[in-house]
C-alpha cells in the first residue's frame, strides 16, 4: 500500500475524459498542471487495483517472452550500443531532395506524382527514382505507372530526368 501512495503522489490523480487516470506527473497537491480539485479523481483502492493488474500483466508478458526465447536470442542491455552516430547533414540532404522531388516531379514529367521509391547519393549530387501515374484505369490496379530517374546536384537542383520503365500497378512480378 505504501507503493500505491508513493505512486499516487508522483502521478496526477485526476481522471481524463475517457475515464483513464491522467499520466502527467503530479505537483504537491496531487494534480498536474492541467487538473485541480474540481476534477474527478481516482480513489486509492482503484489505484492499488490498477497497479496490481498492470504488474500482473507485465509478469505474464515477461514469462511468455522468456519461455519462447533461448539464451542466445536474448540481448544483454549492456552490450547494445545506444550511441549510434548519424550524420544530420546527410539526413537533411535526403529530406531536402525528397521534398524537391515531390514538389517538382509531377510538373517536370507532366504526369501525376505517385511516389518516391529511391533516393541515393552520386558523385555529382543525388539520384531519385520516382513513380508517376501515366494512365488511370478502373480498377486502380490497372493504372499504368512510369518509373523515372531524376538527377539532382548537391543543392537538390534538378539537372535531368529519364523514364526507366512502365508497369501496371497490380503487376508486381517484375519486382519480386
Amino acid at each position: 500500500m505504501a507503493e500505491a501512495e508513493t505512486q499516487s503522489k508522483e502521478q496526477c490523480k485526476a481522471l481524463t475524459e475517457d475515464g483513464e487516470r491522467c499520466s502527467r506527473p503530479a505537483g504537491d497537491d496531487g494534480f498536474c498542471y492541467q487538473h485541480d480539485e474540481s476534477d474527478q479523481t481516482v480513489s486509492d483502492s482503484q489505484t492499488a487495483e490498477q497497479e496490481e493488474q498492470e504488474q500482473s500483466e507485465e509478469e505474464t508478458r515477461s514469462r511468455d517472452l522468456g519461455a519462447d526465447m533461448t539464451a542466445e536470442e536474448k540481448t544483454d542491455p549492456e552490450s547494445v550500443d545506444a550511441d549510434i552516430d548519424v550524420e544530420h547533414e546527410e539526413i537533411e540532404g535526403v529530406l531536402g531532395v525528397r521534398q524537391t522531388v515531390q514538389a517538382s516531379a509531377g510538373d517536370l514529367i507532366g504526369r501525376e506524382f505517385d511516389a518516391v521509391s529511391e533516393i541515393a547519393p552520386t558523385d555529382d549530387g543525388w539520384r531519385a527514382i520516382v513513380e508517376v501515374v501515366e494512365r488511370r484505369a478502373v480498377p486502380d490496379t490497372q493504372d499504368i505507372i512510369g518509373r523515372y530517374e531524376i538527377e539532382l546536384d548537391e543543392n537538390a537542383t534538378v539537372h535531368g530526368y529519364r523514364r526507366l520503365d512502365r508497369y501496371r500497378r497490380g503487376d508486381t512480378a517484375a519486382f519480386e
